[in-house]
């Protein structure tokens, strides 16, 4: 991908416009002008290379030069899934780094110890997208807000499903993330509150198949448990795929 300014523009294929938002970050902020390049993205994980044919106060018109598909580095389906703080900056904080670590979904639950009871979805979508854009990306996580715990146990198609707790008297007993991946699945991580998941709800997810891990000794307020567990998963992929890599090159 080239180092040019990214935009979120999901019909600019067709209408050859940058959306008005972005037209007007565009022209306010980076005060582009005709003849310059940028990129776009529909979010889906197309990429555009564009130039700037022409501009007014409101509009900023673009030629499509190059479309490619953008390759997430990672491999199989992240889901980070967790209960949203009270704090609503800390709930924000959390999602623009998953984004920015790499992330294909983002599931804010409902369960017992939730301290949350309202979420302003649009404000989070806006985070998102910017997150998306400012790390270079061609993938709008999917985001699903207030859903309960029982029906994400019920629905979740994922592969592998990994649930971090605090109870260590509990079995089965906890593992870590490396004992539990699997190279290329579709992996779902589940973090409590900062009460932590209650122990039925733990059992009910053992039973759908969902297995138990830690993070460490330190306890981990529920921000940071998801991205040390997001970035663990990410760590794991990429050292399997460099230690592919060198036996190709072995080979």
């Amino acid at each position: 991908m080239k180092d040019w300014p990214l935009f979120y523009a999901p019909d600019v294929k067709e209408q050859l416009a940058l959306p008005e938002a972005e037209a007007q970050h565009a022209l306010r902020v980076l005060r582009v002008r005709p003849g310059d390049e940028l990129l776009a993205t529909d979010g889906r994980g197309a990429l555009y290379e564009l130039r700037v044919t022409a501009t007014d106060r409101r509009h900023c018109l673009v030629e499509l030069m190059h479309e490619e598909r953008w390759q997430p580095y990672w491999r199989g389906r992240l889901t980070l899934a967790l209960a949203p703080t009270k704090s609503m900056e800390r709930i924000e904080w959390t999602l623009e780094k998953a984004v920015e670590l790499g992330v294909d979904e983002l599931i804010l639950l409902r369960v017992k110890h939730s301290e949350r009871k309202h979420t302003n979805v649009a404000r989070l979508e806006r985070i998102i997208e910017s997150a998306m854009k400012q790390s270079h990306k061609a993938w709008l996580p999917e985001l699903r807000v207030d859903v309960p715990f029982a029906e994400l146990l019920e629905e979740h198609p994922a592969a592998v499903k990994l649930i971090a707790h605090c109870r260590a008297e509990l079995q089965p007993a906890r593992r870590l993330i490396s004992d539990c991946w699997q190279a290329g699945a579709d992996t779902l991580l589940a973090i409590g509150p900062e009460g932590d998941f209650t122990e039925e709800e733990l059992q009910r997810a053992f039973e759908r198949g969902y297995q138990p891990i830690t993070l460490g000794e330190s306890r981990l307020r529920t921000e940071t448990a998801g991205l040390v567990a997001l970035q663990w998963l990410h760590t794991l992929d990429q050292m399997d795929r460099s230690a592919q890599s060198t036996t190709t090159r072995q080979e």
